[in-house]
């Protein structure tokens, strides 16, 4: 006896006709309710579109303030020990003679810095790095305008091209810097955003301004050349940290490589905390409204879902309709979300009030990121309609007013 064949949407997923008709039939259950389409895509390629540039800013910002001693050759970073913002440390500058003689440094840079905010022109930080106009540290920008600084400056300053931009100031212009005017003898480029968006004063006269004489910040270390490998590194690094003061107590300092020492940052930890949770709360808004538009779809099409399920329909394959309906809006929401995206990361960049918080790093690790995780959203919305879906069972076609 010859089987007789089901109708169409009856029959599995064997041919090639089957899986286009069940692929329209998903199309045609999400284009008719167009306008809550496009307000659920839209709501995922918001929440997609956050997670990106939080998750871009955060790791622009670790890679730019790791490139920033990466650029001037610097191998180790030294900070005082416990303290979790780098601008709170503080070391006798004197150790940098001691730190140098160790074999296998090459050199060693002292440098203070500090933040500073501009409330008036809507900066709200600034980075101002005090070095000795002798250093090595300032040769690395690109001199735009002006002349470099000499040791026998007063109440000058270096401020780098972007930061000149935001502040609308030239050469000549002053600013104001703890109660002093700073006249402007440099503006430099420079390819790091961080550096671009900072300022350069002798370290002597941030000193001053400071009350804190003969004190740093942090030392950069460079190594000779044949000492850069992993385990020369560690060994010139625990010897450093093994020195004591004249009395034999530690000098209470952590030597840690420019990457380490980025990472251990509380800025960019902060960033980053900050950048995961507002992805999560972006995520969340992403699965609700998914979760809503599925519940919906599914009150309003109760008479057709149980129809399915009289002729023949199984309930997995009633879950992978609309499971499958979630994830073609996810995918539509999270291109948009990256569309997006793409635009806002380039333009906070070049405003004046963000430029120097928000740095771009639109890697396809972050992207892959934020795309995954607004499909992920999205499916997870899916799954509970989907559930109640396939429990619908088909008297419920006759029953439904």
């Amino acid at each position: 006896m010859s089987e007789c064949p089901l109708p169409l949407p009856v029959a599995r997923f064997h041919g090639v006709k089957s899986l286009m008709w069940f692929i329209s039939l998903v199309m045609k259950n999400i284009w008719r309710r167009k306008i809550r389409s496009v307000l659920t895509c839209s709501s995922m390629a918001v929440a997609v579109c956050a997670v990106i540039s939080m998750l871009g800013t955060a790791e622009g910002y670790e890679q730019s303030f790791s490139a920033l001693f990466e650029a001037q050759g610097a191998d180790l970073v030294i900070v005082q020990a416990g303290v979790r913002q780098q601008v709170a440390s503080s070391l006798d500058h004197g150790l940098a003679k001691r730190f140098k003689a160790i074999p296998g440094v090459r050199d060693v840079e002292g440098t203070l810095v500090d933040l500073q905010h501009f409330d008036k022109v809507g900066i709200p930080v600034v980075y101002f790095f005090g070095v000795d106009p002798n250093s090595i540290l300032l040769k690395e920008g690109k001199l735009l305008e002006g002349r470099k600084m000499v040791a026998s400056d007063r109440r000058k300053m270096a401020i780098g091209s972007m930061l000149a931009r935001n502040l609308g100031k030239k050469l000549g212009d002053k600013i104001r810097y703890f109660s002093e005017d700073f006249e402007i003898i440099t503006i430099f480029e420079s390819t790091n955003s961080l550096e671009s968006n900072g300022g350069v004063i002798p370290m002597e006269e941030m000193q001053e301004l400071h009350g804190t004489p003969n004190r740093v910040t942090t030392f950069l270390v460079m190594l000779d050349k044949d000492r850069k490998k992993p385990e020369d590194i560690e060994a010139i690094r625990a010897k450093m940290e093994s020195l004591t003061d004249a009395k034999g107590k530690s000098l209470n300092i952590a030597v840690q490589t420019t990457r380490d020492h980025v990472k251990a940052n509380f800025e960019t930890q902060m960033l980053k905390g900050l950048a995961w949770v507002s992805s999560t709360v972006a995520m969340l808004i992403g699965f609700i409204s998914m979760l809503n538009t599925m519940m919906m779809s599914i009150t309003e099409r109760i008479r057709e879902i149980a129809t399915f399920r009289a002729i023949g329909w199984r309930k997995s394959r009633v879950m992978r309709m609309i499971i499958f309906e979630a994830l073609v809006l996810s995918i539509a929401g999270a291109g948009m979300g990256l569309l997006f995206a793409i635009p806002l990361m380039e333009f906070l960049t070049r405003f004046s009030m963000t430029s120097t918080l928000v740095v771009s790093s639109l890697t396809l690790e972050i992207i892959g990121k934020g795309v995954g995780m607004g499909i992920a959203a999205g499916l997870l919305g899916a799954i509970y309609p989907a559930w109640i879906a396939a429990q619908l069972s088909p008297a419920s076609a006759l029953r439904y007013e």
